[in-house]
C-alpha cells in the first residue's frame, strides 16, 4: 500500500482535475486548497470525520459563511475520493454538523 500524505493527493488532484473543469472553477478550487485545506490537513495521511468537524468550528469561528466552508468541504471530499480510489488514502465518507444559524434580529 503506497499511502500519501494529502499534500501530495491534492497535486496528483490538480493535474487530473484541471483537464475536466472550467478554469474559473479551477481557480477557485486552488484558492480554497491554498487557504485552507493545505495549512490544515496538508501533511495528513488520513483525515477522520473529527478532524473536519473540527475544522468546521474552527472557520466559523473566524468568521467564514456556512456556504464558503460548504464549498471547501466539497473540493476536501473531491480530493479524499480521488485519492481513495487510487489506493493513496483512506477514505470514510463524513457527516458533518452545522451549528444553527441564528437571524440577527433588527
Amino acid at each position: 500500500m503506497n499511502k500519501k500524505q494529502l499534500s501530495e493527493v491534492i497535486g496528483l488532484w490538480k493535474t487530473d482535475k484541471k483537464q475536466y473543469v472550467k478554469k474559473s472553477s479551477f481557480s477557485a478550487y486552488m484558492l480554497l486548497i491554498e487557504n485552507h485545506l493545505l495549512p490544515t490537513f496538508g501533511d495528513k495521511y488520513s483525515i477522520d470525520e473529527a478532524d473536519v468537524q473540527s475544522f468546521v468550528f474552527e472557520k466559523l469561528g473566524t468568521g467564514l459563511s456556512h456556504k464558503t466552508i460548504k464549498d471547501i468541504l466539497i473540493v476536501l471530499k473531491m480530493i479524499l475520493k480521488f485519492g481513495a480510489k487510487h489506493k493513496w488514502l483512506d477514505y470514510t465518507p463524513f457527516d458533518i454538523q452545522f451549528p444553527t444559524e441564528r437571524e440577527s434580529i433588527i
